[in-house]
């Protein structure tokens, strides 16, 4: 046995163990823009959904650039503006998810860099990703900020948001707005420098009520 006491190890050593064990993480490409209008596109993957009324999620954001301990830029623009768009990360766009993640200077746009096209979104001033098949228009709700400003890996932006609006190209959503989920072939983050294809790993599972598992003959273990 393998015991990972954290109090033993470095902030980095502990957030690389979490990485590595949390896995696939959905990628959640931020789009905004600063007050010059320049977009600004970064990849996170510490990202999840929280409720559905009203529909929340929620994205862990650093708080620090690790090239010059400024402010990451994604961080400054949503907490102007008060909004930004998560661009599902795609297989078609796999080959930019780290280009998006370089620390660029303030006066370069990363969608400029990798190809990327921004188009104006529904609901919010910050614009979306035309190469992503769904976007999810967020205005800020709450923060909560986290950890040791001294500390690196440590400080961190607990962001949620509410989703107000979302933009879904029909090649993967029906008139009756289900998902086809092998068509939208979202990437999955595991541990650096791994990726992984969820589509093609795709497997079902029916879930059923506990009355339908009691009928069907297989009972759950019991106390003598």
């Amino acid at each position: 046995m393998i015991v990972f006491d954290p109090a033993e190890h470095s902030p980095g050593k502990s957030q690389g163990m979490l990485s590595s064990l949390i896995v696939p993480r959905p990628i959640a490409m931020v789009s905004t823009a600063n007050a010059d209008g320049l977009v600004n596109v970064a990849p996170f993957s510490y990202y999840m959904p929280v409720t559905g009324s009203p529909p929340l999620l929620a994205v862990t954001i650093g708080g620090r650039r690790e090239g010059d301990g400024t402010p990451k830029h994604t961080w400054e623009n949503l907490n102007r503006t008060g909004d930004f768009v998560i661009n599902v990360t795609t297989e078609s766009m796999s080959d930019h998810i780290e280009v998006a993640a370089i620390e660029f200077p303030g006066h370069v746009s990363e969608s400029e860099v990798v190809g990327w096209h921004a188009v104006a979104s529904q609901r919010v001033q910050a614009p979306s990703i035309a190469e992503s098949p769904a976007h999810l228009e967020c205005r800020l709700r709450q923060v909560v900020d986290f950890g040791d400003d001294e500390v690196h890996y440590s400080t961190v932006h607990l962001v949620v948001a509410e989703v107000v609006c979302i933009v879904l190209d029909e090649s993967i959503c029906s008139p009756d707005l289900k998902v086809d989920q092998a068509a939208l072939r979202p990437i999955g983050r595991m541990a650096l420098p791994y990726f992984t294809a969820a589509s093609d790993a795709l497997f079902g599972l029916e879930r059923i009520s506990y009355e339908e598992h009691l009928e069907s003959g297989v009972l759950p273990g019991r106390l003598s």
